[in-house]
């Protein structure tokens, strides 16, 4: 399970729609962990893709939970929560030598954003969706907890140069307002040291999860944003 050949996997699929669909080229929109292998792809085969979209957008692994953390205890001061201050100074900036560290910060991230509510809520949509069973969720969570095993140290040191720099295709970044997953400043900063034919960071209220949280304004500003660059056609 390594970056290369997961990015192999997306340019085979895309290889794929392009030729199920009758079409030349699609547009790729990345959430998350998907928005490294997203741009890997689009570098290594920019022939087969329109438009390049980025939400919940890493900029640059080696600075990003340090950049959240400060966001976090910032947004917990402005709301006054000591809870969330107690337990982000007990563990204290990262790098974490263990995983309460990341675990404690996703979980602020996630209560700030209201991203624990909606994460609780697919579990019940899995469990009565055609076909699904607690067996599934079980696989999905043992699959979850080995490729944060086999992946994890394979992105700690992409910056935004190893992330890229300079692209054939326009490059899009529709950003929650307030994400400290993949922090918002972050992506703002790396967008302006892109080099794309065109690009743009596209504010969309919400957290790390506003493509589903927020999912209708996703698409609006989606439609408004890429059909004109060509990414509908």
């Amino acid at each position: 399970m390594t970056l290369d050949r997961m990015t192999q996997d997306g340019i085979e699929l895309t290889e794929y729609l392009c030729k199920h669909l009758g079409k030349r080229k699609i547009t790729l929109v990345a959430h998350s962990f998907g928005t490294i292998l997203g741009l890997r792809m689009i570098r290594e085969r920019p022939d087969l893709f329109f438009t390049y979209v980025g939400t919940g957008q890493v900029a640059d692994e080696t600075r990003n939970y340090t950049v959240a953390y400060e966001a976090l205890l910032e947004k917990a001061r402005a709301v006054g929560n000591q809870q969330a201050l107690d337990e982000l100074k007990s563990i204290g900036p990262p790098p974490y030598a263990s995983g309460r560290g990341y675990q404690v910060q996703r979980k602020w991230a996630n209560r700030f954003e209201g991203a624990d509510r909606f994460l609780y809520g697919t579990l019940g949509l899995a469990l009565v969706a055609p076909g699904y069973s607690v067996q599934d969720l079980n696989d999905v969570i043992e699959g979850e907890i080995l490729s944060g095993e086999r992946l994890v140290p394979q992105t700690r040191s992409e910056t935004m140069k190893e992330l890229g720099l300079k692209f054939a295709i326009p490059i899009f970044f529709f950003e929650g307002t307030e994400d400290f997953t993949t922090p918002t400043e972050l992506a703002r900063k790396y967008l302006e040291e892109i080099q794309a034919p065109r690009k743009e960071l596209v504010p969309i209220p919400g957290g790390h999860f506003a493509v589903f949280m927020n999912s209708d304004q996703f698409l609006r500003e989606l439609v408004a944003h890429v059909l004109p660059s060509g990414g509908g056609h």
